[in-house]
């Protein structure tokens, strides 16, 4: 088989990278390079440079971006905390897809990967930091497809929690302690947002400050804005301010 054909493609992010059909050194992670061609379209990179702030000190061994990268990441991959970082960090997919430097000396072990998403990520700002960049990453995305209608789904949900959990309480609906958050949807399942509510609160409490304040704007691009959620939701006037911005607002079939 020539060279030509052996090359299935090129990736723009990193170009030394040639995807082909080998097994000397074998991943099963190999998709995460797809995903990482997404990312760098997407701009990932400059997101988080914008979003994210790094109070480490200046001399610190890994950027910024890498951590990140190597967090969300192993989610993708189905690795649901840092406890495999050790050894996905010679890992040669999560070794290419971080900066050059981490190509041979390899991504974080686990001690510092833990570190930095428990000291780090979890300062207040970037709290607000990684919500206002999830919104950016998946408004991104939806200007790809240049859709001409956008649906926006709010609903609430159950969370059950055991113990004297911060903000547990006891719901009747859903006959269990638990907390009740809040969490938008675009038309492709994407969760924009996230709130976390006590278990005992209006399921539309909260709605305002999670509805996107660019309606009008997405208007001025002819595009038509759909608002839909639960009738308690609807009813209960936190969608009413997309009615002031010219959104549709709709009460779907499946709502109580």
């Amino acid at each position: 088989m020539s060279e030509k054909r052996k090359r299935l493609f090129q990736l723009s992010f990193n170009r030394s990278l040639r995807v082909e059909f080998q097994g000397a050194q074998v991943t099963c992670d190999g998709g995460l390079l797809l995903a990482r061609e997404l990312d760098e379209r997407l701009g990932f990179g400059e997101l988080i440079e914008r979003q994210l702030a790094d109070g480490r000190r200046k001399n610190a061994q890994l950027p910024l971006i890498d951590l990140v990268r190597q967090s969300v990441y192993s989610r993708l991959t189905g690795y649901e905390d840092v406890n495999d970082a050790e050894r996905l960090s010679q890992n040669p997919a999560f070794r290419r897809i971080s900066a050059r430097k981490i190509w041979e000396r390899g991504a974080a072990l686990t001690s510092r990967l833990r570190s930095f998403e428990t000291e780090v990520l979890a300062q207040a700002e970037n709290l607000a930091g990684l919500a206002a960049l999830n919104q950016e990453l998946l408004a991104g995305a939806e200007a790809i497809a240049s859709p001409r209608r956008v649906a926006l789904d709010m609903d609430s949900t159950e969370m059950p929690v055991y113990g004297a959990q911060e903000q547990s309480a006891y719901n009747g609906p859903f006959e269990s302690t638990c907390c009740h958050p809040l969490l938008p949807f675009n038309r492709e399942g994407d969760c924009l947002a996230a709130k976390l509510r006590p278990g005992n609160v209006h399921s539309a409490e909260g709605c305002n400050e999670l509805l996107p304040a660019d309606t009008e704007q997405l208007k001025a691009l002819g595009i038509e804005v759909a608002f839909r959620g639960r009738r308690g939701v609807c009813q209960a006037g936190a969608i009413r301010r997309a009615g002031r911005t010219g959104g549709e607002v709709r009460h779907p079939p499946y709502c109580q």
